[in-house]
């Protein structure tokens, strides 16, 4: 994660209500969720998911 999304997350987890990212930090967290609670899901892989989903929701690509 480059340091101006870690910057956009920090905002999103200290003030919700303000973050123009929470939509995007919402919709990774629940699609993260239900992957780790799938059957086939790696532990090492749910941190790594969740930063890539947040990325693509919050600036529409991915790196």
């Amino acid at each position: 994660m480059d340091e101006q999304m870690a910057y956009e997350l920090v905002k999103v987890l200290k003030k919700p209500q303000e973050a123009e990212n929470g939509e995007a930090f919402e919709r990774a967290y629940e699609l993260t969720k239900i992957y780790a609670g799938s059957a086939g899901a790696q532990a090492s892989a749910i941190p790594v998911l969740f930063e890539k989903l947040f990325e693509l929701f919050a600036t529409g690509y991915s790196q």
